[in-house]
């Protein structure tokens, strides 16, 4: 992750999109203090997570949480439902005599029942794991939650009573989420605004209907073109992307997409470009942005 600055609202959803490796997870862990950025700031609330004045890590834990991507591994399998809300609630300092009823609540809320409460995780289908990830995440009355692509390994089926629940979440406790996904159908249907990132970069960011509608940046334009429509008379862009994804230990000079870029000329080999206002709070880094 390199230059990447984002501002997140309170209330709002922004998507992160983009191909697996370019960064995205790394910078949902670095917001919510799970990594230490080499440079730069990550603020909360206007408090930095690092250094001086920063904000305890208690306190940040209790209102910044973090859904994980695979509920498979992200849930202690030696540990019952009780055991494994139970931590985040006494984070909270919920007393003993209290963390029964409210870790019934938490599950009734996310669509399990109390007699689930006792169980292990692997007594569980992974759209239930998921359902329990999201309730350890709630315990803890968290004003911002990272959902770092929380339905990559769930069925389809699955993905959308999640999405559903995340929504009504939302709704009912006014979160703030940073959404991580690489599927751009669930990032335009969850996000209020979409920052596309490529090999540590954001090469676009703007209002979700803006971006998917008008993409600027080829990167976007080819990532909108690949997303399947069931209707033969629709077509993408029809920019396909030639190559595979550099290593981002060692990236191409100038801008990252070039060596794979259709419209390249030789200034994207040696200038990189910023990430500028093409339209209204609708940015874009590209020397040939074209909509």
């Amino acid at each position: 992750v390199d230059g990447v600055s984002i501002e997140i609202l309170p209330g709002e959803t922004l998507g992160l999109v983009g191909e697996s490796g370019c960064g995205k997870s790394t910078l949902g862990r670095a917001i919510v203090g799970l990594y230490e950025p080499t440079e730069g700031d990550v603020r909360f609330q206007g408090k930095p997570l690092w250094g001086q004045g920063s904000i305890p890590k208690t306190a940040l834990r209790r209102q910044a949480q973090i859904i994980f991507q695979n509920p498979y591994s992200s849930l202690n399998p030696r540990h019952t439902v009780r055991q494994i809300i139970g931590v985040a609630l006494a984070a909270r300092g919920v007393h003993p005599q209290d963390r029964e009823a409210e870790t019934i609540g938490l599950l009734r809320r996310v669509g399990l029942g109390a007699d689930h409460i006792d169980r292990y995780p692997h007594q569980f289908s992974g759209g239930q794991r998921q359902r329990i990830g999201v309730a350890r995440a709630l315990a803890t009355n968290p004003k911002f939650i990272v959902a770092d692509e929380p339905l990559s390994s769930l069925d389809v089926s699955v993905q959308a009573q999640i999405i559903n629940l995340l929504q009504e979440l939302q709704e009912d406790y006014g979160l703030t989420y940073l959404f991580i996904t690489h599927d751009l159908r669930v990032a335009y249907h969850m996000s209020h605004r979409i920052a596309v990132m490529y090999l540590g970069k954001i090469v676009e960011k703007g209002p979700t209907d803006s971006l998917i509608k008008h993409p600027l940046h080829p990167y976007t334009q080819a990532l909108i073109g690949a997303v399947f429509v069931p209707d033969p008379k629709k077509k993408g862009f029809g920019r396909v992307l030639k190559g595979e994804v550099p290593s981002p230990v060692d990236p191409p000079s100038g801008c990252r997409l070039h060596p794979r870029c259709p419209i390249a000329q030789d200034i994207c080999k040696e200038v990189e470009p910023e990430l500028v206002p093409a339209e209204d709070n609708h940015l874009v880094a590209c020397h040939f942005a074209i909509g």
